[in-house]
């Protein structure tokens, strides 16, 4: 690695405890320190794995510290098929700072990690310090090797990839969290809520690994579609989604900006006909993008993200300017939920409501992929924005031909469950026009006779200005 983040293989102070015959277990301790100025630097802890072994754990010890002087040492792992930048293969599972400790065997392994064979060979554990206090971080890794009989190796089942055939809206969350990477319920209890709240979709998009991504079958319904994505995170450089995925791909996320790294894996990403998005770019208390990847090189921007507040409003004015500059990024929402209930990030708050042909995988991302999208704060409200002109119809994401002897067009608005809130339409050109609703269903008709109008798009607010839907656009082609 070069620059900002650099790779570090250690070399360090380790002991191996020899087999025991009672219980056939190899212990082998590795320790070090980390300097303060060693901050998102990558450390690979090289262990050696001897025949025989059908089961490792790993055990992780540090000085977590409080406060400002606050430790966060992240984990994962890579087995001997190689742990370099753009090889998935040797790649067996990540925790981040969610987990002390992990295990991996034939047939099951901890939530992160992925079952599989154990290799004899050389492994590497990867360290990776998010928050350093003055004093360093003191870590110590044990790692236990055990022999045994081999189980049943671990199979994939990956979700289903259609649900019906059926065009329409439908509404889901597109970025969530299990004990997979730093959430705090298991795979089964967010199903079972995302049936509950009568979601058609979810996205899985856990930090760093696709292990959930695996073992999506095992929730099959005929009402919920599961869809495969990582949440590629680094605490420097920003968060994005991949989404769309299949089960086995791995997204890697060890690389700075200026490496062309980003490149390849968004490519990697479009190889799967997945969407790459931009996640919460100000989700910062210094209230700046903190995103440092190129932009132009997205498909879409999280400008939502869980209960709306300032930094929310903050990315909807970034995203409208990049519009502007005639970027068409895409606009999506999301709850980025962690626990069940009682946070500013319950599933279904925010909703993405998208049409597709059919509930399926491939015609949803479709669906994102053209912005027939629009964002809302709960399932009461819906929006129905359309253009015309003559015989020539647009809705959300769309297109709307006008002849070259005309600059006359029409839009048309329909509102459900906003009254007494403000509607307000954006162009190219910043506002456009404001209107108040007035009744619980809502049908709005505007001329346009502007030329200079390339694009429209439709915001609903409160009172208090608080986001309560707002609409991808609609494109004018003269």
């Amino acid at each position: 690695m070069l620059n900002t983040i650099k790779f570090i293989v250690l070399a360090l102070l380790s002991f191996a405890f020899p087999f025991a015959n009672a219980q056939d277990t190899l212990v082998i301790i590795k320790s070090g320190h980390i300097q303060k100025s060693e901050i998102f630097e990558l450390i690979y802890v090289p262990v050696e794995i001897p025949e025989g072994i059908n089961s490792i754990s790993v055990k992780e010890i540090y000085n977590h510290g409080e406060g400002d002087e606050k430790n966060v040492l992240n984990m994962g792992i890579y087995d001997t098929r190689g742990f370099e930048i753009g090889n998935p293969k040797g790649f067996r599972g990540w925790s981040g700072g969610a987990k002390t400790s992990f295990f991996i065997n034939n047939s099951a392994a901890s939530t992160g990690y992925i079952a599989g064979p154990i290799y004899p060979g050389l492994w590497n554990i990867l360290i990776y310090p998010s928050d350093i206090s003055d004093a360093g971080i003191d870590w110590t890794l044990e790692i236990k090797a055990v022999k045994g009989r081999e189980a049943n190796l671990f199979k994939p089942n990956p979700a289903q990839s259609t649900i019906n055939e059926i065009p329409g809206w439908y509404h889901g969350d597109l970025h969530m969290h299990t004990l997979h990477s730093d959430g705090k319920r298991t795979a089964q209890e967010l199903v079972e809520e995302a049936h509950a709240k009568k979601l058609d979709f979810i996205i899985s998009t856990e930090h760093n690994t696709n292990s959930a991504n695996l073992s999506w079958g095992k929730y099959n319904s005929k009402h919920l579609l599961i869809i495969n994505g990582v949440e590629v995170t680094s605490t420097k450089f920003g968060h994005w989604n991949a989404i769309g995925l299949t089960g086995d791909n791995y997204i890697d996320w060890r690389y700075a900006p200026e490496e062309g790294w980003i490149i390849k894996m968004v490519e990697k990403v479009h190889q799967d006909n997945g969407l790459a998005i931009i996640n919460h770019p100000f989700y910062n208390i210094q209230r700046t993008n903190n995103f440092k990847y190129d932009d132009n090189l997205f498909d879409g921007v999280e400008v939502w993200n869980g209960n709306w507040n300032l930094l929310n409003n903050l990315a909807v004015e970034w995203w409208g300017e990049r519009l502007i500059a005639g970027h068409r990024l895409i606009a999506i929402g999301a709850s980025d939920t962690h626990v069940i209930e009682g946070s500013p990030n319950n599933l279904g708050t925010p909703q993405s409501v998208v049409y597709a042909e059919s509930l399926s995988k491939d015609d949803l991302i479709k669906g994102i992929k053209n912005g027939k999208v629009y964002i809302r704060a709960n399932d009461s409200i819906k929006i129905v924005f359309e253009a015309r002109s003559g015989n020539e119809k647009a809705m959300l994401g769309d297109t709307l031909k006008i002849g070259k002897d005309k600059y006359s067009f029409t839009i048309d608005i329909h509102i459900e469950n906003c009254k007494k809130q403000k509607l307000k339409i954006y162009s190219n050109l910043g506002f456009f026009k404001e209107a108040m609703l007035n009744s619980d269903e809502e049908d709005l008709t505007f001329q346009i006779n502007d030329s200079n109008i390339k694009f429209l798009r439709v915001e609903i607010r409160s009172e208090e200005d608080n986001m309560l839907a707002l609409t991808n656009p609609i494109y004018i082609s003269y």
